[in-house]
């Protein structure tokens, strides 16, 4: 699949995320939160770069810019669909 503006992925947090949602009153941390896609570009080896608007488990803004797509802190995926 390739990204598009409007598409949801699951955005993998990073230790700074989750003390930064520690330390915010009303938001539950999470390791995985769902992510909409805001814009898509290519960095100069070609990959697919993406800019998150991440819904936390609470009230807590977060806005995430340059996230590649992988299974490690900081990266995106699509949401596994389970039958």
């Amino acid at each position: 699949m390739k990204p598009t503006i409007g598409r949801v992925v699951v955005y993998n947090t990073t230790e700074n995320d989750r003390e930064l949602m520690k330390n915010h009153i009303e938001c539950n941390i999470q390791m995985q939160l769902p992510a909409i896609i805001v814009a898509v570009w290519n960095d100069n080896e070609g990959e697919e770069l993406v800019n998150l608007k991440v819904m936390t488990d609470g009230n807590m803004p977060l806005w995430k810019t340059s996230v590649k797509r992988g299974n490690e802190e900081m990266d995106w995926n699509w949401p596994v669909i389970q039958k």
